[in-house]
């Protein structure tokens, strides 16, 4: 989904996540089995919370990956990435789809582990963590209605970017799930000016729940070099 964006005092941001690409290098067509890499990395670069992680729901972010045997759209078929596009003005790129859908689990529970909510959690520490989403040769043509793997030439160069609206969360909270969030539950609320009435503190304790920071205080940043990833077709 791409995110809705409203201005934000400065003074009330809560922190900046750096987003960076990169991909396999070279992609070799005679090997059936190669695959192209779109890495993400990311990592905290200021914060309101010096040295404490935080944890963010991916889904319907360019950060979110799930099994293709659960069925559905993957990202990059949702527009995360654009189009991957030759360095050759005069040769066509190749479309990865561009579908617009917001699923939402079928729940009614507010526990976004237990509803099928995918997080992630960003360490504190400065230090990268990383997600890849991996397109096999059948994947990376499965939307292209032009081109095949067959017109592919050796040597030629392909680039791709972050599509920079998919870059957000939903919810987000202070903590990781391997130290202070252990054992809590995640509480699907959160702060905003949209937000529904807050749980009561009673709930929130006697629950021992975890509630949701507001998601437009998170600021996140495509540092990726040059504004692209590239990779080469070799033999």
């Amino acid at each position: 989904m791409v995110f809705i964006r409203y201005k934000v005092k400065p003074a009330d941001k809560q922190g900046k996540i750096a987003v960076k690409l990169a991909t396999t290098p070279q992609l070799s067509l005679s090997d059936d089995n190669a695959a192209l890499d779109l890495k993400l990395s990311l990592r905290i670069v200021s914060s309101a919370q010096k040295d404490r992680p935080l944890t963010l729901c991916v889904n319907d972010s360019i950060f979110d990956i799930f099994d293709p045997e659960d069925g559905g759209m993957d990202m990059p078929s949702r527009g995360a990435f654009g189009s991957i596009r030759s360095t050759d003005p005069s040769r066509r790129g190749i479309s990865l789809g561009l579908f617009r859908i917001n699923k939402v689990p079928d729940t009614d529970s507010p526990d976004l582990l237990e509803s099928g909510y995918r997080v992630i959690t960003v360490p504190g520490d400065g230090s990268w963590v990383n997600i890849t989403h991996k397109l096999s040769w059948d994947r990376i043509f499965k939307y292209e209605e032009k081109r095949t793997k067959a017109d592919l030439e050796v040597g030629e160069k392909f680039v791709i970017s972050i599509n920079k609206g998919y870059l957000g969360t939903l919810w987000w909270c202070w903590g990781g799930l391997e130290d202070e969030l252990k054992g809590k539950r995640l509480h699907a609320w959160c702060r905003g000016p949209f937000s529904k009435p807050k749980p009561n503190a009673e709930f929130v304790r006697e629950g021992n729940w975890v509630l949701g920071e507001e998601p437009m205080l998170l600021d996140f940043e495509d540092i990726t070099e040059d504004g692209h990833a590239s990779f080469e077709i070799v033999q």
